[in-house]
C-alpha cells in the first residue's frame, strides 16, 4: 500500500469519525466550554467544516502554479451560523472533504510531488501538505475526545456537589 492510498484513507475516514464523536450532542454538550475561551465541541466541527475548503484551495494551487507561496492556513474566528446544529455541521464538513477527496483521487503520482514554499515550514511537497491535513484531522479529532472527556467528569462533579448539598 502506498503512502497515497494511507494518505487518502486517513482522510476518507475523518468524517466518519467525527459523526460518530458528535452526533449523541445536544445543543448544551456540543456548546459546553471546559473553561472560558476553549472550543467547545461545536466549535471544533465548525472549524473544520470552514478550513476543508480552504485546504483544498491550497492544494489546487499547489497543481496549478509552480512552487507556489502558500500562507498559513489558520483563521483566527470562523463564521458561525447558530442555526446549525453540530450534526448539520459534521454533514457540511463531510461534503467538503469529498470535494477534497474527490481533487486527489483524479491527481497522477507526479502531482503528488509538486512543490510549494509554506510561509512557515518552507520548501514542502503537495504529499506533505496532505500529511499535513491528515494531522491536522487527528488533532481536532483527539480535541473532541478531550472535550466530551472533561464534560462528562465536570458532569460527575457537579453530581457529587448536588448530593453534598443534598446530604445523600
Amino acid at each position: 500500500m502506498t503512502k497515497r492510498i494511507i494518505l487518502l484513507q486517513a482522510l476518507a475516514s475523518t468524517p466518519n469519525d467525527i459523526n460518530r464523536l458528535v452526533r449523541s450532542l445536544d445543543q448544551t454538550s456540543a456548546g459546553w466550554r471546559p473553561l472560558l475561551g476553549d472550543w467547545s465541541c461545536r466549535d471544533v466541527v465548525n472549524h473544520l467544516r470552514y478550513i476543508e475548503p480552504l485546504y483544498l484551495a491550497r492544494l489546487q494551487r499547489v497543481i496549478a502554479e509552480d512552487e507556489p507561496a502558500v500562507p498559513t492556513i489558520h483563521p483566527d474566528t470562523v463564521p458561525d451560523d447558530p442555526e446549525l446544529t453540530i450534526s448539520d455541521l459534521a454533514g457540511r464538513f463531510r461534503a467538503a472533504r469529498e470535494a477534497t477527496l474527490t481533487f486527489l483521487q483524479e491527481l497522477s503520482p507526479g502531482g503528488w510531488q509538486r512543490v510549494a514554499h509554506h510561509e512557515r515550514n518552507g520548501r514542502m511537497t503537495f504529499r506533505y501538505l496532505v500529511q499535513d491535513l491528515v494531522s491536522h484531522d487527528i488533532e481536532h479529532t483527539n480535541q473532541l475526545v478531550e472535550i466530551q472527556s472533561r464534560y462528562r467528569a465536570a458532569l460527575k462533579q457537579q453530581a457529587v456537589v448536588v448530593r453534598g448539598r443534598d446530604g445523600q
